[in-house]
């Protein structure tokens, strides 16, 4: 997919915060051009500059920090406030002076799993090509593999894992929080038969922004998933549906099922074993307690697929949920990480 971008806005007039220093850029997408969901070409990011870049002449190590479903890139710039924990991190010489890059991917369907989809838009492309190539013309990046890394909790850190699978021209360190969505887990609903259920009823797009208008979150949570990963952009709803009811039941419909699955990251580790084994760090991490009780299972499934395939990894475990020890975790092991091992 080719890449054509038109400069909107270069800043916002007002910072995001009284101390970091935050900028909001706005670009049109020419890989979301045509996506079938009708979102907006149009899309903004937020990138966290250190302290004394407008004064010095340095160049910096890029972070890509990625959000979960149904968040936006102001879960970090105001509910988390990582800016300022880097500001001061910085200050504190704990960490080396980075620059950090917060892309958008809430999409109509709240996520897009940083894939390029036929039938969602270039998500993927939208980050890796379109955002990595305007801010390493508009900032002073070290505009190199060696010097950039990404992360990102939940979705953001299944598009993390994605990005070391299929970026390591761009990417040398993945560092994913509590990854989603890496595997199926024998149930076949993640723990959530209910959601499932409900999806199978959507005859429409529309009958999903009317879950949504309800408040209920993860049906359409499903559709955004599959069209990131089984998109079939003939099918009513765009997707190749992999399970059906029988008896009440779900049960999976082949060969749709195993093709879903074989798209999931635990699945295609052997297919990119060497471009993990180019990564100079890949760490995982979730906690004993996360509400969704697959991403500890699959978590652990990817990193025995890492270790029979010899790459090298990290998996880390902690006593805690899916988001409240997130920030903390940030600020103690996710960018110290980053600060040791990406080229300065």
């Amino acid at each position: 997919m080719k890449s054509r971008l038109a400069l909107i806005v270069l800043t916002v007039l007002l910072p995001l915060s009284v101390f970091a220093d935050v900028r909001v850029l706005t670009l049109e997408s020419s890989a979301l051009a045509g996506n079938q969901f009708g979102d907006p070409t149009t899309q903004t990011f937020a990138v966290y500059v250190p302290p004394g870049y407008e004064a010095s002449t340095a160049r910096y190590p890029v972070v890509y920090l990625l959000h979960g479903i149904g968040d936006s890139f102001e879960v970090w710039t105001k509910a988390w406030k990582i800016p300022e924990m880097l500001d001061r991190l910085i200050a504190e010489k704990k960490i080396a002076p980075m620059i950090v890059v917060m892309p958008n991917s809430r999409s109509r369907f709240l996520g897009t799993y940083y894939e390029d989809s036929p039938v969602s838009g270039g998500w993927g492309s939208l980050v890796a090509v379109e955002i990595v190539g305007l801010v390493d013309r508009q900032f002073r990046t070290i505009a190199t593999r060696e010097s950039r890394g990404v992360t990102g909790h939940s979705m953001g850190g299944y598009g993390a894992i994605r990005f070391g699978m299929e970026r390591p021209e761009l990417f040398s360190a993945v560092y994913a929080m509590s990854p989603c969505c890496l595997d199926t887990v024998e149930d076949i609903s993640w723990g959530n038969q209910q959601a499932w259920r409900t999806f199978l009823g959507f005859k429409t797009r529309e009958d999903a922004d009317a879950a949504l208008q309800k408040g209920d979150f993860y049906p359409p949570a499903i559709l955004s998933l599959l069209s990131a990963v089984s998109p079939d952009p003939k099918a009513p709803l765009g997707v190749e549906v992999p399970v059906r009811l029988d008896h009440g039941e779900l049960t999976p419909i082949e060969p749709a099922f195993t093709n879903f699955r074989n798209q999931l990251p635990v699945r295609q580790v052997a297919q990119y074993r060497d471009n993990l084994r180019r990564l100079r760090a890949l760490h995982i991490d979730y906690g004993f307690s996360d509400q969704f009780a697959h991403i500890p299972v699959a978590s652990a499934a990817l990193s025995r697929e890492l270790i029979d395939h010899g790459v090298p990894h990290v998996l880390a475990v902690y006593d805690g949920d899916h988001r409240q020890r997130v920030v903390e975790r940030m600020e103690k092991i996710v960018f110290p990480m980053f600060s040791e091992v990406l080229a300065k």
